[in-house]
């Protein structure tokens, strides 16, 4: 490029870096006039860059000259999303020479940023990682991504990543949806153009103009396909051997020499000292394999037909023990619980309570002698302590190393009661032999001791940290990474949050999918929209349509995600801002030809181009909120089900049910609340303050309606995301007026509870619920609802079903448990 032209460019991506980050994580009032531009920022950024080779050089500069600013003006919103700008920069880059500098600076930059609060430190540590493999291994991103994606390693121990998306039913999913779920479940590449594409890649990105790439592509064109992959296995096994080489230089300049024999076999030219052959060529990325599962149940059982696994998964019921709710001991624990564990009393956890507690289990571990049952012994008094020296005794146990393995207890936590100490030394036998002395197992014996009823008793101490329960396991196990997209409002989030708790309960008895891949939910919020019921006919020319489109499912669920990450806001949540049509626009073909692939680029929608970025860039999971709701039925039939967003009772249930009934609900006609039949419940909820104490409210109340939604439409109430709004509708008084129909006098009410019990009064009274929007989820003929947060299967999520030792009563609260939440992947957790 000449000096004017390159000067322009660099004033262009200037701008568009600018555009990508200005108003982030920022709340005004015309902030969404402009997120249909902005959304699209990054887009347009990349699709610039992209038209040469050298601009990826300059915006890597531009990046690193935007954080020198924000480290002096310590703009804390910044740090993540310029982390994942230079990464995918850095990505895509054909060439960075080794004198250029610019890995080095950007290194000790961000490396300044380790000292900054979450998620600054966490997302510069990432990059830091990235930045060392470039340096030792040039190119090594790029390789790794593609490999895992495409699945191209022939060993069976190599990791891979699989892309599914899940899509409703035609009648419920948007244009912009199924034209983007087709397409990218219709891309595929070959063997052979994959494997080409990646010799290129390597030897450019070590290279650089040194080599004719031109050159090389026409004497791989002449290789056999085996040839092909044995040349880059020799090739992989060189870059990776570089990443664990300490020292930087030598590091890259032994993966060099070894490149240069490669080059010398196949008889490829290169230039002499710093002469030049050949230019830069920008070599596409291929696209990932994705599947399109059509998704209409509350489970994950399409993950396991796609993934073909039935033959791995399905074994014998021998297998794995039968788990009973009531005689659960949940033993799972980790680095961080150890930590973050609240500790209330000392305690000794009964065998039934099913609870978690990191001092409590300690406890139990020493006190325990071996056996082959589960039980535990109760501790007996020291008669010659005093209680000083006990208590310091028991402090000093919160800081002392347990002695069984962390392994074992997530095997526990997975409900396995089997013989762990046989299966620790069956896996750990070569480590009889080492130095380490391997650490004595101790099992949970039954005490034979009578237990004195007369005893004093003690509370159960457990926690209160959320946990992510689906991995528990060993994550170095799971080598197929499977990332789940699901597409809609707070209607499909309730679906995908039913789903997971299904898995859960499903894994936990038997564990199949969790055993051979780990599981990553990303959710992508689009607009869905119905006819209302009042529209029925055609305008004729000069009259406006009576047809309104009302959309039947809220987005709060994207939006509380986008205000904890202000980069998943801008580029996922604002899509909503975007037209139909735009979303399923194509960007127009370039004439260039990717000498890797030998075709033709594939120019993707603009929905299926961001969700792509989505999936590849974003990977920390956003821990939300589960809640359950437990139903009698009029009949004595109980049943529970869990929901995400929103639980609606009386009156706006069935208003619900009636609009989703299309056309038919014309003819049933919908009141207002001031015309509904009122219902007489008994209503008890412990009300939430803002100090965070609470207290149980109980009144009984006509009412039409009783709404629980969460709490996360506004940034104040994301410190109480856990908790619900509760919106109740009573009348008041009762007004008749000249038609047959009387109206109400309503006053509605809200208070923020975690917990809520509603009962209907009479004879022959009952009440409607709907769940998340969804109208499959409309249950009728209630006569009590009992709401609370969702707790992990097998710590304590039923209280009353746990039977208690003597000299145990129940915890002093039930929401000190490990609650279940739904790991919703975004670009940073936002210091969760």
């Amino acid at each position: 490029m000449t000096m004017e032209q390159s000067s322009c460019t660099e004033d262009r991506i200037q701008h568009s870096l600018e555009r990508c980050l200005c108003h982030l994580g920022v709340d005004s009032p015309d902030k969404k006039l402009w997120n249909a531009g902005l959304c699209i920022s990054r887009w347009c950024l990349e699709e610039l860059v992209k038209r040469h080779p050298h601009n990826f050089l300059i915006l890597l500069q531009k990046i690193l000259q935007k954080t020198k600013e924000v480290l002096e003006e310590c703009q804390y919103e910044l740090v993540v999303p310029l982390t994942l700008l230079f990464s995918a920069a850095l990505l895509k880059s054909p060439y960075l020479g080794a004198g250029c500098g610019v890995l080095q600076e950007a290194y000790l930059l961000f490396h300044r940023f380790l000292a900054w609060p979450e998620p600054c430190s966490s997302a510069s540590k990432r990059l830091l990682v990235i930045i060392e493999q470039e340096i030792r291994a040039p190119g090594i991103s790029f390789q790794r991504l593609v490999r895992t994606e495409q699945a191209i390693s022939s060993d069976i121990n190599c990791s891979k990543i699989l892309v599914v998306l899940l899509v409703s039913p035609d009648a419920d999913a948007p244009q912009e949806v199924q034209l983007t779920s087709e397409q990218l479940s219709t891309m595929h590449y070959s063997s052979r153009n994959t494997i080409t594409t990646l010799i290129l890649h390597s030897f450019q990105a070590a290279f650089g103009t040194k080599l004719d790439l031109r050159v090389l592509h026409a004497a791989l064109q002449e290789k056999e396909l085996y040839e092909l992959e044995q040349l880059y296995e020799t090739i992989t096994g060189s870059m990776e051997a570089a990443t664990s080489v300490a020292d930087h230089t030598a590091a890259r300049e032994g993966l060099l020499r070894s490149l240069e024999k490669l080059r010398e076999s196949l008889s490829v030219p290169s230039g002499d000292g710093c002469s030049e052959t050949g230019s830069l060529e920008s070599l596409t990325l291929p696209y990932p394999k994705c599947h399109t599962c059509l998704w209409d149940d509350d489970n994950f059982d399409v993950l396991k037909d796609l993934l073909s696994v039935d033959s791995d998964l399905d074994s014998p019921p021998e297998c794995f023990p039968k788990i009973d709710e009531d005689d659960t001991f949940d033993t799972s624990i980790d680095e961080e619980d150890e930590q973050d564990s609240s500790i209330k009393r000392w305690s000794v956890p009964s065998v039934s309570s099913g609870v978690e507690s990191d001092f409590s289990e300690d406890m139990a571990h020493e006190d325990t002698e071996e056996g082959q049952g589960s039980h535990l012994r109760v501790r007996k008094k020291p008669k010659k302590k005093s209680k000083s020296l006990l208590g310091l005794e028991r402090f000093s146990l919160l800081f002392k190393t347990p002695h069984s393995p962390s392994t074992s207890r997530r095997v526990q936590s997975m409900g396995y009661n089997g013989d762990i100490t046989k299966d620790y030394l069956m896996t750990g036998a070569q480590l009889k032999h080492s130095r380490t002395p391997m650490r004595h197992i101790r099992h949970l014996n039954v005490s034979t001791a009578p237990i004195d009823p007369s005893a004093p008793q003690r509370h159960i101490c457990v926690r209160r940290r959320p946990i992510l329960s689906c991995d528990e396991g060993n994550e170095a196990e799971a080598l197929t990474v499977v990332k789940v997209v699901t597409f809609g409002g707070d209607r499909e989030a309730g679906r995908l949050a039913r789903a997971y708790s299904d898995l859960q309960q499903k894994e936990r008895r038997c564990p199949q999918l969790t055993r051979t891949c780990k599981l990553q939910f990303y959710f992508v919020p689009t607009k869905s929209k119905t006819v209302s019921p009042g529209a029925g006919h055609m305008p004729t020319e000069g009259q406006e349509s009576n047809c309104q489109e009302v959309e039947d499912s809220t987005t709060d669920i994207a939006q509380m995600l986008g205000m904890m990450d202000p980069w998943y806001e801008r580029n996922v949540f604002s899509l909503l801002s975007l037209s139909s049509e735009v979303l399923s626009e194509a960007p127009p073909k370039e004439d260039d030809v990717s000498c890797g692939t030998g075709a033709t680029e594939h120019r993707l929608p603009l929905l299926a181009d961001l969700v792509l970025y989505y999936c590849r860039h974003a990977d920390q999971p956003i821990l939300v909120q589960l809640y359950q709701a437990e139903l009698t039925l009029e009949g004595g039939e109980k049943r529970k089900e869990v929901f995400i967003h929103s639980l609606e009772l009386g009156h706006t249930a069935g208003a619900r049910a009636v609009k989703s009934m299309g056309a038919a609900s014309k003819r049933l006609g919908i009141d207002e609340e001031r015309e509904a039949v009122p219902l007489t419940l008994n209503v008890a909820y412990n009300k939430v303050a803002v100090s965070g104490r609470s207290h149980w409210i109980h009144k009984e109340a006509v009412c039409t309606s009783i709404n629980l939604q969460k709490t996360c439409r506004d940034s104040e109430q994301l410190d109480s995301k856990e908790g619900l709004q509760l919106t109740m509708t009573e009348v008041v008084k009762k007004q008749s007026s000249k038609s047959k129909k009387g109206y109400n006098q309503i006053l509605i009410s809200e208070v923020k509870v975690d917990k809520m019990q509603v009962t209907a009064q009479g004879n022959g009274s009952t009440f409607a619920v709907c769940l998340d929007q969804d109208k499959r989820m409309f249950i009728q003929s209630v006569k009590r609802c009992e709401v609370s947060l969702c707790s992990k299967p097998g710590s304590s999520s039923d209280w009353r079903s746990y039977k208690t030792l003597p000299g145990q009563i129940q915890p002093l609260h039930p929401t000190f448990c490990s609650l279940l939440c739904l790991p919703v992947t975004a670009f940073s957790a936002g210091g969760q």
